[in-house]
């Protein structure tokens, strides 16, 4: 009886005004399960883009990664029974990824090695697995906004200014904020040595790029109660969406999207995974079909 109570009473902790972070939550295996089939198709997008990009690892991906990844997706959607093991697969490639390309990568590969790891761990308690990726998002949103705030480069727009001057992906998105004149100033510099101020008057591009930091930092705090955690969840995938107006990081931006989604309350939260999965898939296919859209 006493070890039957202790277990539907857990102990406060140091977290307990976090309700995810002490209450049992009967959806969470159906999210768990619903991200762990969204991993197994983003790893092969993400690795299918890869190829033709980098000569050495591009062809690393073609001949090995990419396969693994498809074996790893096509057994793991089909035969649940098999699924603990595409993933450890998953994890394996994502790490040798990883380690050859060090320290060369994109930080949402370190994000998707983690979601990796935090699914294989914790197989027989899919709760903790979840909770623990709530925690993740939560860290990674705030410390996004905080390296920007402490770099300082989006208090007048500096970090924006120079991607549009040498990114055409941002330079497509900023041509329609910017004033012609501003606009024509920021190209003509092109990020060659010697150039700048990268400092921008406009009125509405430095608030863009102030809301930026100050929205991650605000957002993954919200994220923690329940009172604002809809809110949170709204806003931070409108954020995303935004940004990836300029970035065009799909892949990125369907992943954090997946994971932004565990944080809803309701049990078909997750029920959008296929179609982010299918938006990533399409990104990888266009990427090398039309790459004047210039996808990510």
């Amino acid at each position: 009886m006493l070890s039957s109570v202790m277990t539907q009473s857990p102990s406060p902790g140091v977290f307990s005004f976090v309700d995810w972070a002490r209450a049992h939550d009967e959806h969470d295996p159906q999210r768990y399960d619903a991200l762990s089939s969204f991993m197994l198709l983003a790893m092969v997008s993400h690795c299918g883009m890869l190829i033709g990009r980098d000569v050495e690892l591009g062809r690393m991906a073609a001949t090995v990664l990419l396969p693994a990844y498809v074996l790893s997706a096509v057994v793991g959607l089909s035969s649940r029974s098999m699924r603990p093991y595409c993933l450890a697969l998953s994890l394996a490639m994502t790490t040798w990824w990883l380690v050859l390309a060090w320290p060369n990568f994109a930080n949402h590969l370190f994000l998707e090695w983690s979601v990796l790891l935090f699914l294989v761990l914790s197989q027989r308690d899919p709760e903790l697995g979840m909770k623990a990726a709530r925690w993740m998002i939560v860290i990674v949103l705030f410390h996004s906004g905080l390296q920007k705030m402490v770099m300082g480069q989006y208090f007048n727009g500096a970090f924006l200014a120079f991607n549009t001057a040498t990114i055409q992906n941002f330079s497509d998105f900023m041509g329609l904020v910017l004033s012609g004149d501003e606009f024509a100033r920021i190209r003509e510099m092109a990020g060659k040595p010697g150039t700048g101020p990268y400092a921008v008057s406009d009125p509405l591009f430095v608030v863009m790029s102030n809301l930026v930091w100050i929205g991650e930092m605000s957002l993954g705090p919200l994220l923690l109660f329940k009172k604002t955690r809809k809110f949170a969840v709204a806003a931070a995938i409108a954020l995303i969406v935004s940004i990836e107006l300029g970035a065009r990081e799909l892949i990125f931006g369907c992943l954090f999207g997946a994971l932004l989604a565990g944080f809803y309350p309701r049990k078909n939260a997750l029920a959008i995974w296929p179609v982010l999965a299918g938006v990533q898939l399409l990104a990888m296919f266009a990427f090398h079909l039309f790459p004047q859209l210039r996808l990510n």
